[in-house]
């Protein structure tokens, strides 16, 4: 009776919860950056409910419905170890560049070197570019294309500096370029507003944006895109663990409230720290890499489906809708995990990035001023919605 009694409570929660998500989404008349907000509140409050009420484990407002269910099949996968080495040095070029062989210390081979140049010349020239067209159409959000527009006149010029970025640092040297020029973009613009009285700053387009399901993201489509994300990215890291001998305590998914956003792998911490540094790089920079990887064959699938969707719908009307929601979530798929896959690279706390660059840089203090450089840039980036009209 009484954990018939937990259950009904529970789902009482959990029903509440989405009447207060649709409310929110749907019916106020407010701006995407407020429904974000509120959305991301609610969630964090019902998600903290959830784990103090019924004991579950997470903290935050995210909930990780632990398993042992996945270690098997990660174990089974992990045991091809030389495909798996060179996956993860072939992420190394593609994050790092020419740098990655300092970062891997003479143990990739120059075919891992040739081949992640290879990769991330294909990505550079078709996948990026067809990110933010996507963004912008599935958003449906002008500020996308504004961004597009007022960054177009300075791109032909800054064209070889992305390539020199690019070569020599990988998509970790190119994305942090690309974020702290746009920082000093929205720095200048802001300086002006304050200075002199103009409206520099709410005429200047945001650099990034928060993304949730329900609320900019379509909901059904954005929850699959954000799984399939999580999954290839943490169930890397877990294979290139477990190659590294190093021993996994669980696996499981991700909810944040109620909004599954992805997995997760419990790896033992304390040996990772143990292994040797080529070792760690590997693990950490495993989940970016098949992230990008993951991204190219969504790419092709969502170019292949986009080509022939007309026809398609010619010959099978009714399944116009269930197509387009295939051709949504190959879109996010391709879009969400590059971004996530480059983003990740970034010297945050708490991201991959940051980690990858602390055992691998001696001087501590260069750390945390790489650190503190991309922080204030990162946030710079997000201030023109505060100001947007």
């Amino acid at each position: 009776m009484k954990d018939l009694l937990k259950f009904l409570a529970m789902l009482s929660i959990i029903g509440l919860a989405i009447l207060v998500f649709w409310v929110i989404v749907s019916l106020l008349p407010i701006s995407d950056l407020w429904k974000f907000g509120l959305a991301f509140v609610e969630m964090a409050i019902v998600g903290q409910i959830m784990i103090r009420k019924f004991g579950m484990s997470g903290e935050m407002g995210l909930i990780l419905l632990r398993s042992k269910l996945g270690l098997k099949a990660i174990e089974s996968v992990s045991r091809n170890a030389p495909f798996w080495k060179f996956f993860s040095d072939t992420g190394v070029t593609l994050s790092y560049g020419l740098m990655g062989a300092l970062l891997m210390r003479g143990n990739s081979s120059l075919k891992s070197v040739l081949f992640g140049l290879f990769v991330l010349a294909l990505i550079f020239v078709l996948v990026a570019p067809s990110v933010a067209p996507l963004l912008s159409q599935v958003l449906k959000m002008g500020v996308i294309e504004k961004a597009q527009t007022s960054t177009q006149s300075v791109s032909v010029f800054l064209l070889p500096v992305a390539i020199g970025a690019l070569l020599i640092g990988g998509l970790f040297l190119l994305i942090l370029f690309s974020l702290v020029f746009y920082g000093s973009v929205v720095l200048l613009a802001l300086l002006s507003t304050l200075i002199q009285g103009t409206d520099a700053i709410a005429n200047t387009a945001p650099g990034g944006t928060l993304l949730l399901p329900g609320v900019n993201l379509p909901f059904v489509e954005g929850v699959i895109a954000l799984v399939i994300i999580m999954v290839v990215h943490e169930g890397a890291h877990a294979i290139l663990s477990r190659i590294a001998r190093v021993p996994l305590f669980s696996s499981g998914i991700v909810l944040f409230g109620i909004i599954p956003i992805g997995a997760f792998v419990e790896p033992d911490e304390k040996k990772l720290a143990r292994v040797d540094q080529v070792a760690q790089t590997r693990v950490l920079v495993a989940g970016s890499t098949a992230n990008l990887f993951t991204s190219i064959i969504f790419f092709g699938l969502f170019v292949a489906i986009a080509l022939s969707m007309k026809s398609l719908v010619v010959f099978a009307p009714i399944l116009s809708g269930f197509l387009y929601s295939v051709y949504l979530i190959l879109g996010l798929c391709f879009a969400l995990n590059f971004i996530v896959g480059t983003v990740n690279l970034l010297p945050l706390p708490f991201f991959d990035g940051y980690r990858i660059l602390d055992i691998n840089i001696k001087n501590k203090l260069v750390l945390k001023g790489i650190m503190v450089l991309t922080v204030i840039s990162f946030l710079m980036n997000f201030l023109p919605w505060f100001f947007a009209k």
